[in-house]
């Protein structure tokens, strides 16, 4: 085999998934688990994941730790890292198969000569749909969490490491010399303790494993299974030290203090109601094999790629087509039919059958713990089984007669995938940038946060956790560090959910949770609300005593505002500005950094300095996107007795009922506290009350 040939399939490899997954690493920033994982590390360094993960995945800190050492703050490297196991990852595979099908095959050939017309109508043998597989495993499109990279650089680090231990497997069976097959047998048990140990509900994957032995070992004893079935273990059973030494020490020696980690606790529903809870698992097996087979080729994509602005909708397509014409292109271009003796003619029904089996067994140990596959809150329990489901597929395509057919399905499936994966990335990239905007108009609006302060917002992300808030407040107020075990969060959040609404509503209760070792207090009487109408609109601090509202403003945060405290942003503290390399670099000074001012001016009671930024913003073209935001200007031109521009404004609030409200129920408020002259209170209820 010549140097082109050897690396040709690793090169595709590279490009297909730095087209994949590149285009816009550089905008990523953390998401979600990683902005509590990162405040912990920046305040107490590498040392923090060791008790982080001691409760339920210590092998974690092994991970986490160095990297912190390395990259520091920075997202990016974080996010390239990623990229990079995850492209580890399908090389190991596309090794693991090219040892378990070695021969090259024609998948785009319509007839192979000198052949019978039965062998005709089938592909010959398996070297570029391995290739496909490790493709289609690389670029699946049901695991959406690839730029969540602090939290799952674990999962990715693990499936990398279970990859290359099924390899070494195989390569420690098929070596000629005894040190490669010791070296190969001692790394891959290695291996599979690391990867168990990172993620146990992998353990799935030693089902590929078995039945990667039982081809090697079937292929070169003949007889009945019973008679192959010693050499089988035989020559399973030194791998499977790994494996069976976790289980022991995760079962017997290990107490995980976390529920969704506590096999004793979650085997319990099943103990309870055997019944009920069997045929949950039973639906929900179906459910997640149909998900991760089928559906995650569909069902992601539909639910992303249709929110697509036009342009970006194109140029999602353009990329998914120039990757569907690579890769069958690269797939044309490695067809070099050789014949070999070992895997025998029947290769795809043995691919599609391990394939199946895999898909399947990776899903028993999620459903065991009472969990199923969600492509968007839970997508990371597709990954065990995409390795199954990416050698099922291109199985299926090769009983087909058509080359024609298997060309554009194979395109099909590519392009799909990419698209997927590019409206995903536009989707998080898009969050990533508004995420930013949010906490550096907050930074410009509050010169420091009281400690005990317990934040809710209005955010421009899903916000699945209390911690995706506190964790980025935290970065910017309270960046200092801590040595205490746990580590303190000065600043707490909570979610809207009913029960949380309730309870800030009356304003009492406090919550003391410990987030993998860090503290956090939740003081429901003691709020500071966040709202942000949409994406091109300013972030406002809420004053529970005159709550300034947006018609767009969700339903939650007009039933809790009048509990917001603006006496948590402490009006004579600082704060150092948010780290560049987490929230990007400062935005331009245009409108919301002038409200921003305008309404810490306000609340310190510089009415001149109010209407100064106003006038400064109008000069410069500035103009706000919500009415809302008009409200300092006007309390400041009622102030300083500047009819002409009162009246201005309200045309501008009076063309909007529930904003003429507000500001009639303001100005009035402001007259009784003997802020205006008689002749502007009287202007005023005439302009804005009537």
């Amino acid at each position: 085999m010549n140097m082109r040939s050897r690396w040709f399939p690793y090169l595709i490899l590279l490009i297909v998934s730095a087209l994949t997954y590149l285009p816009f690493i550089g905008r990523f920033t953390y998401a979600n688990d990683d902005w509590y994982l990162m405040y912990g590390a920046h305040v107490q360094g590498p040392d923090y994941f060791g008790p982080a993960y001691e409760r339920d995945r210590p092998m974690r800190a092994y991970v986490l730790g160095p990297a912190h050492e390395l990259f520091g703050d920075n997202p990016l490297p974080y996010h390239v890292s990623a990229y990079v196991f995850r492209l580890l990852g399908a090389v190991s595979l596309f090794w693991l198969l090219n040892q378990l099908w070695p021969l090259a095959s024609t998948p785009f050939d319509d007839w192979r000569k000198n052949q019978s017309r039965h062998a005709e109508r089938h592909l010959s043998s398996p070297r570029t749909t391995n290739l496909l597989v490790a493709l289609l495993f690389l670029i699946y499109p049901g695991f959406l969490s690839q730029p969540n990279p602090i939290d799952y650089q674990s999962q990715i680090v693990s499936l990398c490491a279970v990859m290359t231990s099924l390899a070494l497997t195989v390569a420690a069976l098929k070596a000629k010399k005894m040190v490669l097959k010791v070296i190969y047998t001692i790394t891959s048990i290695l291996l599979a303790w690391i990867y168990l140990g990172l993620i146990e509900y992998y353990l799935g994957l030693e089902v590929l494993r078995l039945l990667a032995v039982y081809l090697l070992v079937s292929r070169r004893k003949q007889g009945s299974f019973r008679t192959r079935l010693w050499p089988i273990l035989r020559a399973w059973m030194p791998f499977a030290i790994g494996p069976l030494a976790f289980l022991l020490w995760r079962l017997f020696f290990f107490t995980s203090e976390r529920s969704a980690t506590d096999v004793g606790l979650q085997f319990g529903a099943l103990f309870a109601s055997p019944l009920q809870t069997g045929l949950w698992w039973l639906a929900r097996f179906v459910q997640d094999t149909i998900n991760v087979l089928f559906l995650a080729w569909g069902v992601p994509l539909y639910n992303l790629a249709f929110n697509l602005r036009l342009s970006d909708t194109w140029t999602g397509f353009t990329l998914a087509f120039a990757v569907a014409a690579i890769v069958i292109f690269a797939l044309r271009t490695e067809d070099k039919p050789a014949i070999s003796d070992e895997a025998g003619s029947d290769w795809r029904s043995e691919m599609l059958w391990v394939g199946l089996i895999s898909a399947i067994a990776g899903l028993i140990p999620v459903i065991l713990v009472n969990r199923h596959v969600e492509f968007f809150s839970l997508s990371r329990y597709t990954l065990a089984s995409s390795v199954g489901a990416a050698m099922a597929i291109p199985a299926m395509l090769n009983y087909l007669s058509s080359a024609q057919l298997r060309r554009g399905l194979i395109g099909l499936l590519t392009g799909l995938a990419v698209l997927t994966h590019f409206a995903n990335a536009v989707k998080l990239a898009q969050e990533a940038d508004a995420v930013r905007n949010f906490w550096w108009q907050v930074s410009w609006r509050v010169p420091q946060m009281r400690p005990g302060t317990t934040i809710a917002a209005q955010f421009p992300a899903s916000t699945q956790e209390d911690y995706f808030l506190w964790g980025a407040a935290n970065l910017i107020y309270y960046p200092e560090p801590q040595s205490a075990q746990p580590i303190e969060a000065p600043i707490g959040a909570v979610l809207l959910t009913p029960e949380n609404i309730t309870r800030i509503l009356t304003g009492k209760g406090v919550d003391e949770p410990d987030r993998r070792n860090t503290h956090v207090t939740m003081d429901y009487g003691n709020m500071l609300i966040l709202a942000q109408a949409g994406a091109g609109s300013c972030v406002r601090v809420l004053d529970g005593s005159q709550p300034e509202l947006s018609a767009t403003d969700d339903s939650r945060i007009m039933l809790v505002a009048a509990a917001s405290k603006t006496g948590n942003v402490d009006l004579e503290g600082s704060h150092i500005d948010p780290m560049e390399s987490v929230f990007g670099l400062e935005p331009a000074h245009e409108w919301c950094w002038y409200y921003q001012q305008a309404s810490l001016a306000r609340q310190r009671g510089d009415w001149d300095l109010v209407a100064s930024l106003g006038d400064k913003a109008l000069e410069l073209g500035f103009y706000p996107a919500d009415s809302v935001e008009w409200m300092p200007f006007m309390q400041a031109y009622a102030v300083l007795g500047r009819d002409k521009d009162l009246k201005k404004l309200s045309s501008i609030l009076g063309a909007d009922p529930f904003l003429k409200t507000q500001a009639c129920a303001i100005l009035t408020k402001m007259a009784e506290a003997d802020l205006l002259t008689l002749e502007i209170e009287k202007q005023s209820m005439e302009w804005y009350c009537e």
